[in-house]
């Protein structure tokens, strides 16, 4: 079908908070219009909440709430959800290729393009930072986590070597600021949970914990006072927090960091950094010196035809009197879904874009032991009320009300019976299906024979 038989088509790039809300808002400004069709890839055929994945890490929330399906989030017969990872981008013949599971490319065709790729860890080029540490972007990051803390205390409880089980015992948070923070924080409660009902051998001093970062304050994202009221809690929790202090190496059993100390550790958690996804920087927009999109206000990139949004995109904004762009939250994330679906349709119907503006609520963080900061529309708040906004705010942009419903028990469930230790290691080598659901040569039997 020529395009111009067919319907105008929008196609969108990522499954994350900018991608899915922008094809929800379209689905809502259109109505029942049949003259435009949104088209979403992603890599996953579901979207992350991200902002609570740390206590899917601590086993406060199970791992399947966090998480939903695109295909019940988008309900139009014009929406079709593309479960495939993005292979190239021609902006200029107006075509994308994708992978799909069948392992064969597919060429997409286009009308407007939407970039919201999102970013991935960024390591900055640290030496062994990608090989001995984990992240806390992915499901698999809280897996992955959760499996490596257990891990170390069943080590523990067997290791009679003191340099061993130091390692083994001490855990290394890397970047102070939201997502480092609240993940420490959820990281110490559940270690300090578990060791106590589970792990009888373990001493609570036997515990070492550590918040590195690089700037001079936690938080910086918040007022001074908040960081400093944060760092104080976490230090009376156990943690020793390190400002100032660049993470040089990780290795298996220790990480470098400052002027040369080594913290004996066999688990580091690197939340200091994140760059878009490296597709966003072939796409033959114009990008930055970070590889980030540089958008106009309006969301539009170089090419008239593309737009971008998200954490892989530098928004200019326009009342700001430095200039400074938008920052990379969900927060601005899902308001700007709303004006750039706005100005997609004002442009198929050729009417005038109107700018991104927003004037942020606030910012809260938790810091766990239900304990948080923050500032909402420019109080200041800390501890217990804090905590509590922060879990009231983020419940209440859980999609749908299956998934509140479903995060709301857990967390009931969590504070009457607690959490538990389990160790899900859901890999088989011997099966023929990975976790990824792709077939894969089978395992042959060892020969038993004499």
């Amino acid at each position: 079908m020529s395009s111009a038989q067919r319907p105008h088509r929008v196609l969108i790039l990522g499954g994350g908070f900018a991608g899915v809300m922008t094809a929800q808002a379209l689905e809502r400004r259109l109505g029942k219009r049949r003259d435009v069709e949104i088209w979403l890839v992603s890599r996953d055929n579901f979207m992350l909440f991200t902002p609570l994945l740390p206590e899917v890490c601590s086993g406060v929330l199970e791992p399947r709430h966090v998480v939903m399906p695109l295909r019940g989030m988008l309900h139009h017969q014009s929406t079709w959800c593309i479960t495939a990872d993005v292979e190239a981008i021609d902006t200029q013949g107006h075509v994308v290729t994708v992978m799909g599971g069948d392992g064969d490319p597919h060429r997409l065709q286009y009308d407007t393009l939407v970039l919201a790729l999102g970013g991935i860890t960024h390591t900055f080029g640290i030496p062994g930072l990608e090989e001995h540490a984990v992240g806390m972007k992915t499901l698999a990051d809280a897996f992955g986590l959760r499996n490596r803390v257990i891990e170390m205390l069943e080590r523990a409880e067997l290791e009679d070597d003191p340099r061993i089980r130091q390692a083994d015992l001490t855990f290394v948070v890397g970047g102070a600021g939201l997502s480092g923070v609240e993940t420490a924080g959820e990281l110490e409660d559940f270690v300090r949970r578990v060791r106590r009902h589970y792990y009888p051998k373990i001493g609570e001093g036997d515990i070492h914990t550590y918040l590195v970062e690089l700037k001079n304050e936690v938080l910086a994202e918040l007022p001074p006072e908040m960081g400093a009221f944060a760092r104080q809690r976490l230090e009376r929790r156990g943690f020793e927090v390190r400002l100032g202090t660049p993470i040089r190496e990780v290795r298996e059993a220790e990480v470098v960091i400052g002027e040369g100390e080594v913290i004996p550790t066999r688990t580091v958690v690197w939340t200091g950094g994140v760059r878009p996804a490296p597709m966003v920087a072939r796409s033959g927009v114009e990008v930055d010196h970070a590889g980030r999109v540089k958008t106009r206000p309006t969301m539009e990139t170089s090419r008239s035809t593309a737009f971008a949004i998200g954490d892989c995109a530098v928004i200019p904004n326009v009342e700001d009197p430095d200039g400074r762009p938008f920052a990379p939250t969900a927060q601005n994330a899902v308001r700007e879904a709303k004006r750039l679906a706005a100005n997609i349709v004002a442009r198929i119907d050729g009417r005038p874009l109107s700018p991104y503006r927003y004037r942020t609520i606030g910012t809260l963080a938790s810091i766990g032991h239900h304990t948080g900061v923050g500032v909402v529309f420019g109080i200041r708040v800390r501890g217990w009320i804090a905590w509590f906004m922060w879990r009231g705010y983020y419940w209440s942009r859980v999609p749908g009300i299956n998934r509140k419903v479903r995060v709301g028990l857990d967390w009931v469930l969590t504070a009457l019976f607690g959490t538990d230790p389990v160790q899900l290691k859901v890999e088989d080598a011997s099966s023929a299906l990975g976790s990824t659901g792709r077939r894969r040569a089978p395992v042959r039997d060892r020969d038993t024979s004499d």
